[in-house]
């Protein structure tokens, strides 16, 4: 698994570039995008992941651009939300019929914008705001994203990938705007997002590896006065964890400082298997202790394909009470709303 060594940096535009050229041909992972995580005015909670993706090399079967568009959206009381459900969703982009040829995701760049766009989505960043437009897989958006936190880059700098390296970052925002299904146009009334970015020119880790075992989280929390996200990994028990509180963006590195533990299941009646639905996330570090208890009741799923396995990635919905005891002794808790995209290999072929 590449080496992603955290830390802040100066957000610029950039960053969200293509970074390598369109005719591009070594392996390659290159994406861009967004998880809206939020409530609608009439009352409904929803969870939207919108990404591109170009995807070139052998473990992907067939170099590819695609889009992805996953929305989940539920209305439960507080009683049905103390469980999961069989939630209906909508996915569509990473099957193999999904899958765009090379060249079919547009990027348009000028000095203060950049745009990416393919199968009736667009998604601008004029950094430190970004907009998500048009519509794929009946899911239309116009959404509005302004900067919550600090980024939290990954890798080396994305300007200094050149023709082969390693960049990403991730980035809390605030979204406001609409989203539109099955016709009707639904009104943000608070939500929280994530934006994504991720460029892997000339190797790409392969995905059958570290994704074994209990496979990953990449898990984000949303309050009023705190939000956080957390990775982990159970192969090689790795974990990056950033917090953002009192205006302040921190981060903290490794499994003795932060972990994510499975402590509730349930079987899903569409795939037959029982998967977690309730976690508890902790953290500390030289500001204080984070204590959350996040209970999930809703989900979507769908399956990468892979040279010789498959994983299946779930996302997740739910609510969180959060603590967090400054290092002074100070209390902040608070009700949050949480998004989840739970990977595992599914299936791996055996080598012989």
């Amino acid at each position: 698994m590449a080496r992603f060594d955290s830390r802040f940096d100066e957000l610029k535009l950039d960053n969200d570039r293509a970074i390598v050229p369109d005719d591009y041909k070594k392996e390659l992972f290159n994406d861009f995008g967004f998880v809206v995580r939020g409530q609608f005015e009439t009352g409904e909670h929803f969870h939207l992941w919108t990404f591109f993706y170009r995807q070139i090399g052998e473990e992907i079967l067939i170099d590819n651009d695609s889009c992805q568009t996953t929305f989940i959206m539920v209305n439960y009381d507080e009683n049905e939300k103390l469980t999961m459900h069989d939630s209906p969703y909508t996915n569509k982009g990473h099957n193999i019929e999904d899958y765009f040829k090379l060249g079919e995701l547009k990027f348009k760049d000028t000095e203060d914008s950049v745009e990416w766009a393919a199968g009736g989505r667009t998604m601008t960043s004029k950094a430190p705001t970004w907009h998500i437009g048009g519509e794929h897989a009946g899911v239309a958006a116009d959404v509005t994203l302004t900067q919550r936190s600090k980024p939290m880059f990954n890798g080396q700098p994305m300007q200094t990938i050149g023709d082969e390296g390693h960049g990403a970052f991730i980035i809390h925002l605030h979204a406001t705007g609409t989203i539109t299904h099955k016709g009707k146009i639904y009104k943000i009334r608070k939500a929280g997002a994530i934006h994504e970015r991720i460029c892997m020119a000339g190797h790409v880790p392969a995905r059958m590896q570290y994704m074994s075992g209990r496979g990953m989280n990449w898990l984000s929390s949303f309050g009023e006065l705190m939000s956080f996200y957390i990775k982990t990994s159970d192969v090689g028990r790795t974990s990056t964890m950033m917090l953002h509180l009192d205006g302040e963006t921190s981060f903290t590195i490794g499994s003795d400082k932060a972990w994510v533990e499975e402590v509730g299941f349930w079987l899903d009646p569409k795939t037959q298997q029982v998967n977690p639905h309730k976690w508890k996330v902790w953290a500390v570090s030289d500001r204080g202790r984070l204590d959350a208890t996040l209970t999930a009741y809703g989900r979507g799923y769908y399956t990468w394909t892979r040279l010789g396995g498959i994983v299946i990635v779930h996302q997740i919905l739910g609510k969180g009470d959060v603590k967090f005891t400054r290092s002074d002794g100070t209390v902040v808790e608070e009700r949050h709303v949480f998004s989840n995209e739970y990977m595992r290999t599914l299936y791996q072929q055996p080598a012989n």
